[in-house]
């Protein structure tokens, strides 16, 4: 799973940030993987932006980041 950043800010809610992130993120493989084709999601994999559906999210065990 990606670790998502850390924040520096005293405010309660922007420490939770990066975990709601992480969570949105899982959501959004778990929907593309459940609706198979036509539902892509965007990820940046080694510095590159593509656009990956639900089978391709199954076959490279992707972590995201």
């Amino acid at each position: 799973m990606t670790r998502g950043f850390v924040s520096h800010s005293d405010d309660p809610d922007l420490q939770r940030v990066s975990v709601a992130l992480v969570r949105a993120g899982q959501r959004a493989r778990e929907q593309a993987r459940s609706t198979g084709t036509g539902t892509g999601i965007a990820v940046r994999i080694n510095g590159e932006l593509r656009v990956q559906e639900g089978s391709e999210l199954e076959s490279e065990g992707l972590e995201g980041g």
